[in-house]
């Protein structure tokens, strides 16, 4: 028996795994674009940690919880992103 709710595209996310990945795929851009640009003074590693965070809950919320939300898939942009920025970083250090 299944307990999630299947939601709609157009709506926000139904579940709170999807608020959680929402929320930190945004706190991941705002972080790296203040980090890029001098803006804030926060570490690197931890600001690709949360997206990289963000972009594995973003997946669970959409495979898991079959969440459906425009606002979710939006943010798999971001976490995604991360993901593979760090993967190139292990793979390639410079």
């Amino acid at each position: 028996m299944r307990t999630t709710q299947r939601g709609k595209f157009l709506e926000l996310p139904r579940t709170k795994l999807g608020w959680w990945a929402a929320g930190l795929a945004l706190l991941f851009v705002v972080l790296f674009l203040g980090v890029s640009n001098d803006l804030f003074p926060f570490p690197g590693i931890l600001t690709i940690a949360i997206g990289v965070a963000a972009g594995i809950l973003v997946l669970a919320a959409i495979y898991w919880k079959q969440e459906r939300s425009w606002l979710v898939w939006l943010m798999l942009v971001p976490g995604l992103f991360a993901i593979l920025f760090a993967a190139g970083e292990i793979l390639n250090p410079h």
